[in-house]
This record gives C-alpha cells, structure tokens and sequence, in this order.
C-alpha cells in the first residue's frame, strides 16, 4: 500500500475555521509576530478584533517551578511594536505586560484599553511607570 502524497499539505491549505482554532490555542504575541507578514489572509484574521482585544504581551519561561521568567524576547518585542501594534492600538480592550517590555509597549496611545495587568513587576518600577504624567 503506497500512502506517499504527491501533494504536501501546506498551512495555508486549511480552512479560516481550523487556522482561528490553532490561533486560539497560541500567545497572541507570539501570534502576531510570526503570522500577520505571512500574507494578507493571515493578517486579515489575525488583526480581527475578536483576537487583538485581548493582548498578553508576555511569554513564560519556566526555568523551574519556583523561577518563572515572563519576559518576551527583545527582537519579537521590537517588531510587535513597530510593525504591528499601531495597527492594532485602538483594538486592544485588555493588555497584559511584563516589567522588561512596559515601557515600549505604553508608548503607544490604546483609546479602548480599559484594563491593564501588570506580570512579575517590581514595587518600585510600578509606581516609576504609574507616576508619571
């Protein structure tokens, strides 16, 4: 019996419904880094506000049980806000961020961001960040 396929399967072969599952199940930043330049489909159900409301701007690392680390990675960081969060800016109802990324992610104006969770922060770094005006 010969199962070889002479037509590989390809991710952009899958249906919108089975692309938002997969989407579902990802950290959105993560997400948004790696699928909104693949090509206009992708972007178009990324970007959806349904997805960008939302936005955990974290990625857990855990080194052990005791010693999570939140940070995301400087490069993804970078790109996420120059490239895809003013696209989204007005879109984001809930941000979820960490002490290393707070303040390049707060540059940017969010008219519809009514909660803001704050990861792994540090007493004094809060209020530097909250304190200013």
């Amino acid at each position: 019996m010969n199962i070889s396929n002479s037509n590989p399967s390809n991710i952009e072969d899958l249906p919108n419904e089975i692309l938002l599952i997969i989407i579902n199940k990802l950290n959105i930043g993560d997400v948004v880094y790696s699928f909104v330049d693949v090509n206009k489909r992708f972007a178009q159900l990324i970007l959806n506000p349904l997805y960008t409301r939302n936005l955990n701007m974290t990625n857990i690392t855990m080194k052990s049980f005791y010693d999570p680390t939140f940070s995301i990675d400087d490069r993804v960081l970078s790109r996420i806000c120059e490239n895809n969060l003013p696209q989204i800016h007005d879109q984001v109802n809930h941000l979820t961020v960490e002490q290393d990324s707070i303040e390049r992610i707060l540059i940017g104006n969010y008219p519809q961001l009514y909660s803001l969770s704050l990861v792994n922060m540090k007493e004094k770094k809060t209020f530097s960040i909250l304190n200013r005006s």
